[in-house]
């Protein structure tokens, strides 16, 4: 007995030790091998940029602790994972983050304000020199099913400082509001490649995506808050318009700035917390003297299915537990019988 239950021992500590290897290294490790090939033709006139979409870590209010530390601890170690191996990957010029950074950080106090801030720095810790960008979503300062939150932009706007132009080389990102709908002021004689970057989508919203046009003419705009991989392609008179979804196995989006058509693409969210399977982190490259842009997303691997495995180990686990217990007692009571036994036969002698 004590041979079979020690070799079920083993079989169950060896599951434990190859589902924690598989599902905490070895999926993370083998994601490149099913990324689109996104690669610079000439690395001197090229730019990488690697979005970061509704990240939106978890707060301290939805789940009542002790059970948000376990969960805020395994979201935040699986947004540091895939994205460090995103970023060892591509090797990004510059880090877009384009809102929903915090789940509720439209309803924190300050000091929880400034906690999520510190999460996302130790999540997204790029391991060398690279330009960032940050705006706010609709979670940060409110204005989805809620008022804005004057407070919560001055916040914001006090702990990622930054003009509402970003410059990096050739290329310039503007800052568009459209939770507030408000336009950034275009740089004077401003020649760059132009990136027109929200939350919300712009397009969608005519009249307020026309005063932008006229006002940047961007050359491009990205978005996200729909937690969909995709992209709107329309006339810059608006004459027409098409959507096309992006999924694992569409090539890269390759992209010509020499006619009348205009693009928003839809990044899709990065966490899985956000009730869809189809997650990653949106990658561009920009080349041939700002004439093309190239476009793919680098999907990450679900988190559920290993979370489940776990749970069916842990099942085993107890399981396992509860039967030796059981055995344990039964040994222990058939003992006490049959010593019951023996004495009465002695005593009938």
């Amino acid at each position: 007995m004590y041979l079979r239950r020690s070799s079920v021992l083993k079989y169950l500590l060896a599951l434990c030790l190859g589902g924690v290897l598989y599902s905490e290294w070895f999926v993370y490790k083998i994601q490149p091998l099913f990324w689109k090939n996104l690669k610079c033709e000439s690395e001197q006139s090229c730019t990488k940029i690697l979005f970061i979409a509704d990240p939106q870590i978890q707060g301290e209010l939805a789940v009542p602790p002790p059970l948000s530390y376990l969960f805020n601890w395994d979201s935040d170690r699986y947004l540091k994972s895939t994205f460090s191996i995103v970023e060892n990957y591509f090797r990004p010029d510059v880090l877009v983050y384009l809102g929903d950074l915090m789940d509720e950080g439209s309803i924190s106090t300050r000091a929880q304000f400034h906690g999520y801030v510190k999460r996302l720095s130790e999540i997204f810790d790029s391991h060398y020199p690279v330009a960032q960008v940050w705006i706010p979503g609709d979670n940060d300062i409110g204005g989805e099913n809620e008022p804005i939150k004057h407070d919560k932009i001055k916040e914001f706007s006090t702990v990622y400082s930054q003009p509402n132009v970003i410059v990096f080389q050739n290329i310039s990102f503007y800052k568009v509001n459209t939770i507030t709908y408000s336009v950034p002021q275009p740089l004077d004689d401003d020649l760059n490649f132009k990136f027109a970057i929200s939350h919300y989508p712009v397009i969608e919203r005519t009249a307020y995506a026309k005063q932008v046009i006229n006002s940047i003419h961007p050359d491009i705009f990205f978005c996200a808050h729909e937690h969909k991989s995709k992209y709107v392609k329309f006339k810059r008179d608006y004459a027409s318009k098409e959507t096309h979804l992006l999924s694992y196995n569409d090539p890269v989006l390759s992209i010509s700035f020499d006619d009348d058509w205009l693009y928003e693409i839809y990044v899709p969210t990065c966490s899985y917390r956000m009730g869809t399977s189809k997650i990653g982190f949106g990658a561009a490259v920009v080349e041939k003297d700002n004439q093309q842009l190239k476009y793919t997303v680098f999907w990450s691997s679900a988190r559920f299915p290993y979370l489940f495995i776990y749970l069916f180990i842990l099942v085993i686990l107890i399981g396992y537990t509860l039967l030796c217990c059981f055995i344990r007692i039964l040994s222990k009571f058939s003992n006490i019988v049959k010593t019951e036994d023996k004495q009465f036969l002695l005593q009938r002698t």
